[in-house]
């Protein structure tokens, strides 16, 4: 706490706010207060400052209400996502990467492809940086049986060939599994579409994560590689804003989202970010509303271009 005190000192000195003696004794309140009872030009510094106090401020920044003028609850509010932002990015899980809470371009209903104008917020998340790999599919599969081996199905858990490399995406998983995979080896779920298209685009509107054309070297599309899955991270130039891999192209992926289609209204997911098998297209990234179609239905087994990526929500801040 030293550090963070004798940092924050330096930061109201620096923006004429004189701490003196007594800013290593103020509590959480009392540096919020001062926030508040500072002259406009000062209140930079003071921000500053409660930052980087950081969680223990969080209770006092709620606690500034109807009293305040509107520029003290909007200052409030942008110091409490800032402490959230920044501790998120520190406790980021392994081979995860963290999504800021922000807008989503809403895709149109209808044809062409393409945002629709609008967009809506979604929430801050954590993603896995490529798809869930042949070896980490394996080490689970291999603690369900040795935890539970006469449970039913356990053992028609998918088992990847012998021969197939730990860092190739696993492929030929159901949807069921895929999530229970997601809930029981890591404690998250499969993304939703709108966090995949988050993750993708961030607050743009850009057709690829990496911008408005196709490159070659950016994903593993027909006619932009082998024809076959490759090793996760393959394509690292293709990497989206937020540093996110294989978002497109390689193999397709589950998503929590689903649609109702067929004669049975059955409930189908959505597969998105396209495979080693298509050609490149805005409809591989751009949910077209009035037209979704899920590819394959949840049970399906032997289909060798799909497979998923694990998110998990942010946890609250121990304050």
């Amino acid at each position: 706490m030293s550090r963070v005190v004798a940092i924050a000192a330096l930061l109201l000195a620096a923006g004429g706010v004189h701490a003196g003696d007594d800013l290593a004794t103020l509590t959480p309140d009392a540096l919020v207060a001062r926030w508040r009872a500072a002259p406009r030009e000062q209140r930079p510094a003071l921000e500053r400052a409660i930052r980087a106090r950081g969680a223990p401020c969080l209770k006092a920044l709620r606690a500034v209400g109807e009293d305040a003028s509107l520029a003290q609850r909007a200052g409030a509010g942008r110091m409490m996502a800032r402490i959230r932002n920044d501790w998120a990015r520190k406790h980021v899980p392994k081979g995860m990467v963290y999504i800021p809470a922000g807008p989503l371009e809403v895709p149109r209903a209808k044809a062409p492809w393409g945002p629709s104008g609008t967009r809506r917020i979604v929430g801050a998340f954590y993603i896995d940086r490529t798809e869930v790999t042949v070896g980490a599919w394996r080490t689970w599969r291999k603690a369900c049986i040795e935890k539970a081996p006469h449970e039913p199905g356990v053992h028609r858990l998918w088992q990847p060939p012998k021969d197939m490399p730990d860092d190739m995406p696993v492929v030929r998983v159901r949807w069921p599994e895929a999530k229970r995979y997601a809930a029981e080896a890591r404690g998250g779920r499969l993304p939703t579409a709108d966090e995949f298209e988050r993750a993708l685009r961030g607050s743009g509107v850009g057709t690829w994560p990496w911008g408005a054309e196709m490159r070659a070297g950016h994903a593993n599309l027909r006619g932009f590689g082998p024809n076959r899955p490759v090793r996760v991270g393959s394509h690292p130039q293709g990497a989206s804003a937020f540093g996110v891999q294989d978002l497109v192209g390689n193999v397709a992926e589950w998503s929590a989202t689903t649609v109702t289609q067929g004669s049975s209204k059955g409930e189908y997911p959505l597969t998105l970010g396209g495979s080693f098998r298509d050609n490149p297209g805005e409809e591989l990234t751009w949910r077209g509303l009035g037209r979704m179609r899920a590819r394959v239905g949840p049970r399906a087994r032997g289909v060798d271009w799909l497979g998923f990526r694990v998110v998990r929500d942010v946890p609250s801040i121990p304050e």
